[in-house]
């Protein structure tokens, strides 16, 4: 009994994280769709539509059920992570002074969950990339930190043969961030259909500098549709940028695999878990560019950025705790000599 009662907490935390994993991805993917049903993609005059719906549309006009669905499921779950980051922010405060890097985790859960809720009122409606920009990274980041936290209240230190390559995988971490970056600027300059084709770009192979200007979340892209994008060189360079991040990240994570597999440490097993999961997520972009962007796909793009945020951070995590049970054996030895 005196065992059980100091962890009960820590199960606690453990399954408000849980929770709020689930439901952080469910805001995710309900935003996914909202946003891109909303911009015109998979509407019945695609792709003339693209990129024009969501300032045509007006208050009154008739919405399919699924929008009325997606919007419900996203403000369900969107207060549900309300709830869920109250009682975590709770649990960790509450236990400050044994764990205080879980405090620092929960006061970012609750600074994020600010952040979008005051976000969400300039989302309907807004042009500016920043604002999808903004959404997505903050959605991410907040997936990210819930599973980190509740990766650390169930762990349990155990000794690996990682071979210090936590470094390496934070860098990988690094990479992902900044291509999920890329595709929110893609998505929020209505750049998706500028490359129709693959793996050039209507005869091009690298990026024009013009697209340099669409790096800017400040600047307001004109809605145009899909048939005028592909002319535009500024787009189909964000595009092609897309593309060779994707590439780079790819290759990163499977020559990082490829290393961690042949040591065979604890570690191994997510490392090659995130690099399946690139595989998929690659493999799904080549399919939505190919079949001419279907929503489903795209929202599935979408669900899988998500899910590669969850291995990464596993990926991580592990790293870290096989270093510190590394140190803290290096540590028991030097003691017992």
């Amino acid at each position: 009994m005196p065992d059980t009662v100091p962890r009960s907490p820590s199960i606690l935390l453990r399954r408000c994280t849980a929770a709020g994993v689930v439901l952080v991805f469910a805001v995710i993917v309900a935003s996914a769709y909202l946003r891109l049903a909303q911009a015109g993609l998979g509407c019945a005059d695609w792709p003339a539509c693209y990129g024009a719906t969501a300032r045509l549309a007006g208050p009154g006009e008739e919405q399919s059920w699924l929008i009325h669905a997606m919007r419900l499921t996203h403000r369900i779950a969107a207060a549900g992570v309300g709830f869920v980051v109250i009682a975590i922010a709770a649990l960790c405060f509450g236990a400050a002074r044994r764990h205080f890097g879980r405090m620092l985790i929960a006061g970012a859960l609750v600074a994020f969950t600010i952040f979008l809720a005051l976000l969400g009122r300039a989302t309907p409606g807004a042009q500016l990339p920043a604002v999808t920009l903004g959404n997505l990274l903050g959605g991410m980041t907040m997936l990210g930190l819930m599973e980190w936290l509740r990766l650390h209240a169930a762990a349990v230190p155990h000794a690996s043969s990682h071979g210090g390559r936590g470094p390496w995988i934070w860098a990988g971490a690094a990479l992902i961030a900044a291509q999920i970056a890329l595709g929110a600027l893609l998505s929020a300059n209505y750049a998706a259909p500028s490359c129709a084709t693959f793996p050039d770009c209507h005869g091009e192979w690298w990026p024009s500098p013009a697209a340099v200007a669409m790096l800017d979340p400040w600047r307001v892209p004109e809605a145009l549709p899909a048939a005028s994008l592909i002319a535009d060189p500024a787009r189909r360079g964000l595009h092609l940028m897309h593309r060779m991040g994707a590439f780079i990240v790819l290759i990163y994570w499977m020559t990082l695999a490829a290393i961690t597999l042949r040591n065979r440490g604890s570690g191994a097993s997510a490392v090659a878990l995130t690099g399946a999961v690139l595989i998929v997520q690659f493999a799904a972009g080549i399919a939505t560019v190919l079949f001419e962007l279907p929503l489903a796909m795209a929202v599935a793009h979408n669900a899988l950025a998500a899910l590669l945020v969850l291995a990464a951070v596993n990926a991580a995590f592990q790293s870290r705790s096989a270093e510190e049970a590394s140190v803290s054996a290096s540590c028991q030895m030097v003691t017992s000599k």
